[in-house]
């Protein structure tokens, strides 16, 4: 009891005891260059510059504009990129040799910055994503393979979209006092009386926003399965149609290093039981001043990618449901409810009038409130 009561007072001085950390670096007043980008052997390329700021900091991204970029072979090759929106620099012509390596050359604010020459790296094709149901919801996977045993290293990014409709097809709107901006009642949409679906199905999408790596070096193999996303139970991801488009690339020992470091510093942090910030050394350095810190790591390699469409019926027992309330007002009132969008007529009188509406909250009936009405190309 003793123990436990020790614990539990080291716990709650630990909670209590908090003070501003003000970390011991002097901070430039350009910050040092940050480099973030992808290279495909064969035509795309897109760099994003940009230059750190003191963690007190509440600006934007600062951004490096006007720099010189250039991706050189030691063949001699040069191949430009050309910057085409603040901070970022792209080209649609990259045409490289596997046989020869190359590096990242940077001219900006007045100095020189240089990547290590590396090779080409061919990355295998993804071979399935496939899903299963765990814990309640839905865990999605990779599974990749490289029959040569020559990548081992992995890294992939995800893109969700998923359709999601309204509770109802509205057939009605509120009329609004154009002098006074207040609700006066409610009209037909579309002089047909017909529903207007263009705020009834919507899509919506959603990047990774974590650091996806896998490695198979400790296998005999060079075959990896691996979870990627997990979709909580009854989802509005899952509603009607979910698609993942999975974007893999092959990496380095040393690529491969550094993102786990980077992944240890941005997302296992916070705690006092987190692992504590590490260095992060990339393949960039700064050749007019070598003290110069450069955040970054320059690789080239073909990226692979891989789409599956998943449909609520497949999925067994989901049952996504929204939750919205319903009610019936009288036209008359309609000011009264600002906050609840007509549906449909509830009643109408002789005249065809209508005297009472069906309504529901906003982002049930308006479904452009939560996503965009614009249907992606690839979507069936």
């Amino acid at each position: 009891m003793k123990h436990l009561l020790f614990c539990c007072c080291v716990l709650w001085v630990l909670a209590g005891c908090k003070e501003k950390y003000e970390p011991p670096v002097k901070s430039t007043g350009l910050g040092y260059l940050v480099m973030e980008g992808y290279f495909s052997p064969t035509g795309n390329a897109e760099l994003r510059l940009s230059r750190t700021i003191p963690l007190s900091d509440t600006a934007r991204m600062v951004t490096e504009n006007s720099a010189q970029v250039m991706v050189e072979g030691n063949d001699g090759s040069q191949f430009p990129l050309a910057q085409t929106a603040p901070g970022i620099y792209t080209s649609n012509q990259l045409h490289l040799n596997n046989s020869v390596q190359y590096r990242l050359f940077i001219t900006a604010a007045g100095k020189e910055y240089a990547s290590d020459f590396v090779p080409v790296r061919p990355a295998p094709a993804i071979d399935s994503i496939t899903w299963a149901l765990e814990d309640d919801g839905m865990r999605i996977y990779i599974n990749t393979h490289d029959p040569q045993n020559n990548t081992w290293y992995y890294r992939w990014e995800t893109e969700e979209t998923w359709e999601f409709r309204s509770v109802a097809p509205a057939v009605l709107k509120h009329t609004i006092n154009p002098a006074t901006n207040e609700i006066m009642g409610v009209e037909y949409r579309n002089p047909d009386q017909s529903p207007d679906y263009s705020i009834y199905t919507c899509w919506q999408h959603e990047f990774s926003k974590q650091i996806l790596l896998g490695s198979s070096e400790k296998l005999s193999e060079d075959r990896i399965r691996l979870p990627l996303v997990y979709i909580p139970g009854r989802s509005w991801k899952l509603g009607v149609l979910y698609s993942i488009n999975i974007k893999q690339y092959a990496l380095t020992n040393a690529e491969y290093d550094y993102l786990q470091i980077m992944k240890r510093n941005s997302e296992e942090t916070g705690s006092i039981f987190d692992p504590q910030p590490s260095n992060l050394k990339g393949n960039i350095r700064c050749l007019s001043d070598s003290r110069e810190p450069v955040i970054g790591f320059f690789s080239i390699a073909e990226r692979m990618e891989k789409r599956i469409f998943i449909k609520s019926s497949e999925v067994p027992g989901w049952n996504y449901f929204m939750y919205c309330t319903s009610a019936e007002i009288e036209t008359d009132s309609a000011a009264f409810y600002p906050h609840m969008a007509p549906i449909g007529p509830y009643k109408i009188n002789d005249r065809g009038e209508i005297t009472e509406f069906t309504a529901s909250e906003y982002p049930c009936v308006d479904c452009t409130l939560r996503g965009t009405n614009v249907k992606p190309l690839f979507w069936p």
